[in-house]
């Protein structure tokens, strides 16, 4: 996300976007250990669950908001994405919603590859953290707010009705989502990504695995200092 940011003013930057961009390298060299760790299932089941959140009318530019998702499957982060929306969302019930629709193309997507790979799975969960999302979602109704979301987006509704995925509240606080959409609070951001597990590793006989505690906290401490 923040790389999409920076590259907007590759042509006209100034000493601030350089700022930026030197803090990414730092970051970037601070955590160079870190990598996305999976925990292997040897069973055939396969819980899909999706975190989706959005930042409302984010770029000042164009005031277009962020979409953002996460997807695990049983516990591991498979997918996601950070992504400007193509429309300009009126609220942030409209924004969430144009969210929750781009990530219920992937778990779609996930659930014929499961039934591919012959992998039995419940119905999906998804998270939203606003309310009037998921009033929306599973009671389809006259909402005065929404009258005007195009039709294409309500694929959330319909696949609830059809029983595919269920949608369900989650804090902010344990909204992982949110590390998509926008800058975060060093505190909060390194919350999420422990909780995606994204942790140190290193290579050990060819294969990777979770360091130490003590070289973990050392490199943690690294990524946090940038």
């Amino acid at each position: 996300m923040l790389y999409k940011h920076i590259g907007k003013y590759l042509s006209n930057f100034d000493h601030t976007h350089l700022a930026e961009a030197k803090r990414v390298l730092r970051y970037l060299q601070a955590t160079k250990d870190y990598g996305l760790v999976q925990d292997v299932s040897k069973g055939t089941s396969a819980e899909l669950v999706i975190y989706s959140d959005a930042d409302y009318a984010n770029d000042p530019a164009d005031r277009r908001s962020i979409s953002g998702y996460v997807t695990m499957l049983d516990g591991n982060v498979i997918s996601y994405a950070s992504r400007k929306q193509e429309i300009n969302a009126m609220s942030t019930c409209e924004a969430d919603y144009v969210a929750m629709s781009e990530a219920a193309k992937d778990v779609l997507w996930l659930q014929g590859l499961c039934k591919e790979l012959a992998w039995l799975h419940p119905v999906s969960l998804m998270f939203g953290d606003n309310e009037g999302v998921i009033a929306l979602s599973v009671k389809p109704g006259k909402h005065s707010k929404t009258k005007l979301i195009e039709n294409k987006y309500h694929m959330v509704r319909r696949n609830v009705e059809l029983k595919r995925m269920t949608v369900k509240h989650c804090g902010t606080e344990d909204m992982i989502a949110d590390i998509m959409t926008k800058a975060l609070g060093a505190v909060k951001f390194a919350r999420f990504r422990k909780m995606m597990k994204v942790l140190p590793v290193v290579t050990v006989d060819g294969e990777m695995a979770n360091t130490s505690t003590a070289t973990a906290a050392q490199v943690s401490q690294r990524a946090d200092a940038c």
